[in-house]
């Protein structure tokens, strides 16, 4: 259940970086059936194509997307950028001033209002 939820976070993550590079109909297939948690069935009516286009169409949202990542990196980049700015905050975070390490703490992601 947690890997389901994991990917469809992924998913939004990818759409949020690459949705651009989709057509209409694909992004707005993604964003019923994945962001707005609409059948399949609901997707087809309001996109006015069968249920099996509906899900043809998220489904090659959903391949774009991936590849769009494969290609450019840029979630990988940027999760790869806050772990290495958190382990640099475990690292100095004492030397630094608490203002600093907690406002930098919530940007990347990690524990609010830490002791330093």
């Amino acid at each position: 259940m947690e890997d389901l939820l994991d990917e469809r976070l992924r998913l939004c993550e990818l759409y949020d970086l690459y949705g651009g590079l989709l057509t209409e109909k694909q992004r707005r297939a993604f964003e019923l059936v994945v962001l707005e948690d609409c059948s399949l069935s609901e997707a087809a009516v309001e996109l006015g194509v069968s249920r099996q286009g509906a899900h043809d169409l998220v489904q090659r949202s959903r391949e774009h997307l991936v590849e769009a990542e494969r290609a450019l990196g840029v979630l990988e980049d940027r999760e790869r950028l806050r772990g290495e700015l958190k382990r640099l905050l475990d690292r100095y975070g004492s030397r630094l001033p608490g203002d600093f390490v907690e406002e930098l703490s919530k940007l990347i992601g990690g524990e609010e209002g830490r002791d330093v």
